[in-house]
């Protein structure tokens, strides 16, 4: 493909004013910074305890939104990752909720679909507990410590506070190593 070439040439030749040539290309993926890989998306735990409507605006501060679950897949990976950046933190607010709604119709609001899968804590929904959704795990307590189970949701009313979660997608970019006789050059271009 002769752009990748092009976009190697024109960011390093113009640097030096010498012709290169694309050695390898590779694509990689990264979160952007201070978030972490979970599952097929970006995640960062904010353990300041917001509203729900303070909370979705800080995540879109950092060009985020409030996090969305797909499936079991995803949650399996929230449930491992989550234990080891905040082993103590019970719950975070999520985007679903069902503001507007008549009906128990839930949606992602940082997404705009309708959340189809919705992995309820034991007595959940309760509707009347309030229109937004968090995920909650139950604490279990020992002499010696506490456990916390897996979260799952719960409703929960938009106006009380929690901790957050922000999701951000994968960032996608072409790594190009630019060659010439004398010295070698790497780029990163958005895909």
């Amino acid at each position: 493909m002769l752009w990748p070439k092009l976009v190697c040439f024109a960011l390093v030749g113009l640097a030096f004013g010498q012709l290169y040539q694309v050695a390898s290309e590779e694509t990689i993926s990264a979160c952007p910074t201070n978030f972490t890989q979970v599952a097929d998306k970006c995640l960062l735990v904010d353990g300041t305890w917001k509203n729900f409507y303070e909370s979705d605006r800080h995540c879109r501060s950092l060009s985020a939104g409030l996090l969305s679950i797909k499936n079991s897949i995803e949650l399996n990976a929230i449930n491992e990752w989550l234990p080891v950046i905040a082993p103590y933190q019970p719950e975070f607010w999520t985007s679903g909720n069902k503001l507007g709604q008549t009906r128990n119709d839930y949606y992602w609001q940082s997404t705009g679909e309708q959340a189809l899968y919705l992995p309820w804590n034991a007595g959940q929904p309760t509707p009347a507990s309030g229109d937004c959704l968090t995920l909650l795990a139950n604490v279990t307590m020992t002499p010696e410590e506490a456990f916390l189970s897996a979260h799952r949701l719960t409703v929960k009313n938009c106006t009380q506070w929690a901790p957050h979660i922000c999701q951000a997608p994968l960032q996608f970019f072409k790594t190009q190593l630019c060659l010439n006789t004398t010295a070698f050059f790497e780029a990163k271009i958005p895909a």
